[in-house]
């Protein structure tokens, strides 16, 4: 969690806590764990939060998404930031075009469904 990380969060998240950052490689964990909070851009193949957690459970949920995200993507302190800030303007050309997408640490891939990350 750092100030870097709200600069780089996507720009359709809804405001709140709960925000999802450029690192997401859309391996859809998050989407399956909370498919109230986050949904999917499919213009450039990432999750975001659409909708803030409101009852514990969707809380309990986000926070679980967060913990098992593979990529570190999903932050909670956006309550700390100003969301009026924008978030940087530069948005990485990968978003665009997957060949060119960054291959996650973890799994060694430029993407795939959560379940195939432990196969």
């Amino acid at each position: 969690m750092s100030a870097e990380s709200f600069t780089e969060r996507l720009p359709y998240n809804t405001s709140g806590k709960f925000y999802v950052d450029e690192q997401c490689l859309d391996c859809d964990l998050c989407r399956e764990t909370a498919p109230t909070v986050f949904a999917r851009n499919d213009e450039e193949g990432t999750s975001y939060v659409v909708k803030q957690p409101e009852t514990k459970a969707e809380i309990d949920l986000t926070r679980e998404a967060m913990e098992g995200c593979p990529c570190e993507a999903i932050f909670d302190d956006g309550d700390q930031h100003d969301w009026a800030q924008e978030p940087k303007a530069e948005r990485p050309s990968w978003r665009t075009n997957d060949a060119e997408k960054p291959i996650c640490s973890h799994c060694k891939q430029r993407s795939r469904p959560w379940w195939k990350f432990w196969a």
